[in-house]
C-alpha cells in the first residue's frame, strides 16, 4: 500500500503528535535535560530538527548582545562565547512551554523532507534571512540527504530563492529515499494518526496480457568452455578498521577540525551536545549506554593505538569515508597524541 502525504494537515497533526510526545515525556519532571532530549523521540530526523531549533535560539540569544562598552565582534570574545557555548550544551534544562515549539516545528519538518521535499526548502528558505544560510542546514538533515547534498554544493554567492528552488528541480529521481509512511509514525509512537496525516494510494491494476504462442524450441547445442583465465588477487575495498582509516594519507578533517580543543576530561563530558548526538545516533545506533560504555573503555586507553583498537570493538559497520568517523578519529588523536 502507497500514501500520500496531506499536506494541509503537516500543521495540526504535528501539533498532535508534539502532545502526546511531551505528555509522556514530562509526566513526572518539570524540566528535561540533554540527554533525554537527544533521545525524546525514535526518528533519527527530528531528533535532529530539534537540536538544529535549539542551537538556532542560542544564535538568536547571542545577536542580542551588543554593548557600547565591550566588543563582542573581538576573536577572542567570540572564542569564549564558543567556549560557553559547548559549556552551556551540556547543562540543557528545557520546560514543555518552551519545547513544544520547536518540537512541533522539528516533526512538520520531518513530515516534509520525508515526503514533500521541496515544500521542506520552501519552508526553510522563507525562514532564512539570505538562501545561502540553507547550507547551515545540511548537517542536521538525516533523510533525503545525497539529494539535498546537490543542492547545497550549487549553492552561489548571489543565489536566490527562485534559483534555488530551480536546481532542487533538477536532482534526479534516484537522489530521493522513499519513506515508508507506516514506519514513520511508527517511530513517532504515532501510529493511530496515520489516516489523518496520509491519504492511500491504490496501485493500478496490471492490464491483462495476452498468453504467448508457444514455439517450438531448436535443439540445444553445448557451449565451449571458456578457456581457462588466471585468477586476479581480490582488490581491496578501503579501509575496515579505525587504524586503516587513520593511516590513510590526505585526509581532509572537515567536520573533525569544529571539535574542541580541550580534552582534559574524559572524552563524554568534554562533548557538546551535538557531537553526542552524531556519535549516538550515527555510529552507536541511538544507544546512549553503548556510547558511554565505548567511551569509558577508550578513557582508559594506553596510547592512541590502543585507543583505536578499543573503538573499533564497536565498529558495527561504520563507513569509515563520514564525517562522524574523521570527528572520532580527531577526539582520539587529540586526546592521545
Amino acid at each position: 500500500m502507497s500514501y500520500k502525504l496531506k499536506a494541509d494537515s503537516v500543521s495540526k497533526i504535528s501539533q498532535q503528535i508534539g502532545q502526546q510526545l511531551l505528555a509522556n515525556a514530562f509526566v513526572s519532571d518539570v524540566k528535561i535535560d540533554g540527554e533525554r532530549l537527544i533521545s525524546l523521540t525514535n526518528s533519527r530526523q527530528v531528533n535532529s530538527f530539534l537540536i538544529r531549533s535549539l542551537f538556532n535560539q542560542w544564535k538568536k540569544e547571542i545577536e542580542k548582545l551588543e554593548s557600547p562598552y565591550f566588543d563582542f565582534k573581538h576573536e577572542k570574545v567570540k572564542e569564549a562565547l564558543k567556549d560557553f557555548m559547548n559549556v552551556l550544551s551540556n547543562h540543557i534544562s528545557i520546560d514543555r512551554a518552551h519545547l513544544e515549539p520547536l518540537l512541533v516545528q522539528a516533526i512538520a519538518d520531518a513530515f516534509l523532507i520525508a515526503f514533500a521535499p521541496k515544500l521542506f526548502l520552501e519552508g526553510v528558505l522563507d525562514r532564512s534571512e539570505k538562501p545561502q544560510d540553507f547550507n547551515k542546514q545540511f548537517k542536521y538533515i538525516k533523510t533525503n540527504r545525497d539529494a539535498f547534498k546537490q543542492v547545497v554544493d550549487a549553492i552561489g554567492a548571489f543565489d536566490t530563492k527562485a534559483s534555488v528552488l530551480a536546481t532542487f528541480d533538477q536532482v534526479s529521481a534516484d537522489k530521493f529515499e522513499e519513506v515508508d509512511a507506516t514506519e514513520f509514525m511508527d517511530k513517532l509512537n504515532a501510529s493511530a494518526l496515520l489516516a489523518g496525516a496520509f491519504e492511500k494510494i491504490e496501485p493500478p491494476k496490471p492490464a491483462p496480457v495476452a498468453e504467448p504462442t508457444p514455439v517450438q524450441e531448436a535443439p540445444k547445442v553445448a557451449a565451449p568452455a571458456p578457456a581457462a583465465t588466471p585468477t586476479e588477487a581480490p582488490k581491496h575495498e578501503g579501509p575496515a578498521t579505525l587504524n586503516d582509516q587513520f593511516h590513510k594519507e590526505g585526509k581532509s578533517l572537515t567536520l573533525a577540525e569544529k571539535l574542541q580543543k580541550s580534552m582534559k576530561k574524559s572524552i563524554e563530558a568534554s562533548l557538546t551536545l551535538n557531537e553526542k548526538f552524531m556519535f549516538q545516533n550515527n555510529l552507536f545506533g541511538g544507544d546512549a549506554a553503548k556510547m558511554k560504555a565505548a567511551f569509558q573503555a577508550i578513557d582508559h586507553a594506553s596510547d592512541l593505538k590502543d585507543a583505536l583498537a578499543k573503538a573499533n570493538e564497536y565498529n558495527n559497520g561504520w563507513d569509515m569515508e563520514s564525517e562522524e568517523v574523521e570527528a572520532l578519529m580527531a577526539v582520539l588523536e587529540k586526546r592521545f597524541s
